[in-house]
């Protein structure tokens, strides 16, 4: 396939006339994104790019919906496609915004370089966009290795040590967000964590060009179940238990419960008690917080990789994994809660 998507970011062609060079935002923390390295290595040099329509509808296969790998689609105003960019890059997700989720189109664009300028290890890199007319599509990394809502709710054999890890890295993320200058995300949830070529729970970046359509959340006050800091305790309390759950019955489920009755079944007893309270405390913490005082703190951050450095397990364990779910996926999914579906959600912002 030709056009800017291949050709433009990578040579000295000239671009059309509309095509953006790529820009340079100035860091917003600069110490934070110059020590990060991208997890990738495939688009590591890749610049943000204004994808073409026609590019995307290619490497969609027309948008097939064989393609789509973004759970419940059909009842969703957004949804995200497999797509193959060349045979030398590879894969990447594309998001595709049936409903116009910004104001003005200078906004969504703005909003999306600012998220593609975001570099971290933790982090699926943003690799462009586009906008035509009544749609909006983001590009982003594709992550092989399924997402925590998959793993967590469906195949259920995460161990207590990948939780730990799991939480640790998503914490990392969103600190590294917010000091970039991303305090807000949208619908963050076991769906929005997916797992890279590596087996590292990574966040996805879409859910980080939603600000403008978002505005409206900054100004409460109140615990909001779209705090980030809210969600991700509902995300510490789908670790802790395993259950898929709405964010507004977190707090119900945990309430003065006792850490040893909430424990996933599917655990075996294959936990600490001392670490599992600590994760339970985290939760309630988070569950409790107002939303301008959403941010993802430091100490949480620190108390979670102590308990990750305690419990640490070889990174190359989820392929390994993944080998022998793919022989057994078929009953497994059979046995998989319908609203829930096969998901990948790079997918749900």
């Amino acid at each position: 396939m030709g056009g800017c998507c291949i050709s433009t970011p990578l040579v000295n062609d000239q671009p059309p006339p509309q095509q953006p060079q790529t820009q340079h935002v100035e860091p917003k923390n600069d110490e934070v994104k110059n020590e990060e390295v991208i997890k990738n290595d495939g688009f590591v040099n890749w610049p943000f790019t204004e994808f073409f329509l026609s590019d995307l509808t290619t490497a969609t296969k027309n948008f097939s919906s064989d393609e789509i790998i973004s759970e419940n689609a059909e009842d969703s105003s957004n949804v995200v496609f497999k797509a193959l960019l060349s045979e030398n890059f590879g894969f990447v997700a594309v998001k595709r915004f049936k409903i116009k989720p910004w104001d003005h189109p200078d906004y969504f664009a703005d909003d999306a370089k600012e998220v593609g300028e975001l570099k971290h290890k933790r982090l699926v890199k943003l690799l462009g966009y586009c906008s035509d007319e009544n749609e909006g599509f983001l590009v982003s990394e594709f992550m092989p290795n399924d997402t925590l809502a998959k793993r967590l709710f469906h195949q259920k054999d995460m161990d207590w040590s990948m939780r730990l890890r799991v939480a640790y890295h998503i914490a990392e993320a969103l600190d590294y967000c917010n000091n970039a200058g991303f305090a807000s995300y949208s619908n963050l949830s076991a769906y929005t964590v997916l797992f890279d070529k590596d087996g590292d729970a990574c966040l996805s970046s879409f859910g980080l060009v939603k600000e403008v359509v978002d505005c409206d959340r900054r100004t409460k006050r109140n615990v909001t179940t779209e705090s980030v800091t809210y969600r991700f305790g509902t995300i510490l309390v789908n670790l802790l238990t395993g259950i898929q759950i709405l964010p507004s019955q977190a707090p119900e489920m945990i309430n003065g419960k006792d850490v040893t009755d909430l424990m996933d079944p599917n655990l075996n007893g294959n936990f600490s008690k001392e670490e599992a309270a600590t994760v339970l405390a985290l939760a309630t913490e988070c569950l409790q917080c107002e939303y301008r005082k959403s941010l993802i703190t430091i100490e949480l951050v620190a108390t979670l990789k102590d308990l990750h450095t305690k419990t640490q397990i070889p990174s190359l364990e989820t392929p390994e994994i993944t080998k022998q779910q793919d022989e057994a996926s078929s009953s497994s999914q059979q046995q998989q809660l319908g609203h829930c579906g096969t998901s990948q959600a790079q997918h749900e912002h």
